[in-house]
């Protein structure tokens, strides 16, 4: 060992290197910052897009019942014997047991009926 003191080794910096390394941590930094926000916005916007998603799927289900409710009683109103039934007791309707034929006629001999009519009416 030698005798002579030993003195620190000072490093020279420069002010200028110094301020590019802090900037340029500065910048890193924000950027993380910056990444760190979209992820815990995107991560708030996708919960409540669940959340979105769970009350129209209840509301769906609760519309879907009610929709098959009123089908099935649309069906129950309108069915035959139902209106048979009503238009028997309120409306003292009864079904005919008759069949009905169609009768054709002649437009000619309708129209000649017609003169006919109308020249014996005036006499």
């Amino acid at each position: 060992m030698s005798d002579e003191p030993k003195q620190p080794v000072q490093q020279k910096k420069s002010s200028g290197a110094s301020s590019l390394s802090v900037s340029r941590f500065i910048l890193v930094l924000a950027g993380v910052v910056a990444m760190l926000l979209l992820i815990v916005n995107n991560s708030v916007t996708v919960d409540a897009l669940v959340t979105d998603i769970g009350s129209l799927n209840s509301t769906y289900t609760r519309l879907k019942f009610q929709n098959d409710s009123l089908q099935a009683e649309l069906k129950r109103l309108s069915s035959a014997e139902r209106i048979t039934r009503i238009a028997s007791e309120k409306l003292g309707l009864v079904y005919s047991s008759q069949t009905l034929e169609q009768i054709q006629i002649d437009k000619d001999k309708l129209k000649k009926a017609e003169e006919q009519d109308a020249r014996d009416s005036t006499k």
